[in-house]
Parts: C-alpha cells; sequence; structure tokens
C-alpha cells in the first residue's frame, strides 16, 4: 500500500498556508490554497484565480503541502 500523504511543500507545489491578518480585523487568521511561487524572503502563493499573495514569514502559522487538486465531475461528484 502506498501512502498519498503529500511530502513536504516544493516551490511549484499546492500548498495551503494559514497565516496572520493585521489586527484589529474581524478574523486573526485566514488561509490561502493555492501555488507555492517563493519562500524567502516572503512567501508567496498564487491562487487558482490567478490572484498573487504576498506573507511576511513572521506571519505564517502553518505551510503544508497539498496533493492534486481533485478533478469534479459534471455532476459535481469528486473522481
Amino acid at each position: 500500500m502506498t501512502s498519498r500523504e503529500p511530502g513536504p511543500p516544493v516551490i511549484g507545489g499546492r500548498v495551503v498556508v494559514r497565516y496572520r491578518l493585521p489586527p484589529g480585523g474581524s478574523h486573526p487568521l485566514t488561509d490561502v490554497i493555492g501555488t507555492l511561487e517563493q519562500l524567502e524572503p516572503t512567501v508567496v502563493i498564487r491562487t487558482a484565480d490567478d490572484r498573487v499573495v504576498e506573507i511576511e514569514r513572521a506571519d505564517v502559522v502553518r505551510l503544508k503541502a497539498l496533493g492534486p487538486k481533485p478533478v469534479r465531475r459534471p455532476d459535481g461528484r469528486v473522481r
């Protein structure tokens, strides 16, 4: 049996990043899912809608590799 767990985050891989938002907002943390483009000096993620999110390293709470994006069938089920 092979493991389906993704390995460590790599440039060009799909990731989720949980990071701190500036104080005073409605939420202290948020997440972004996308392609990891850069780790230093800031973390840069490109989202599926082609937005670029740049996060200061000190604000990153968690950086986790994800597997490939699931393929959805026309009826909404995941293949």
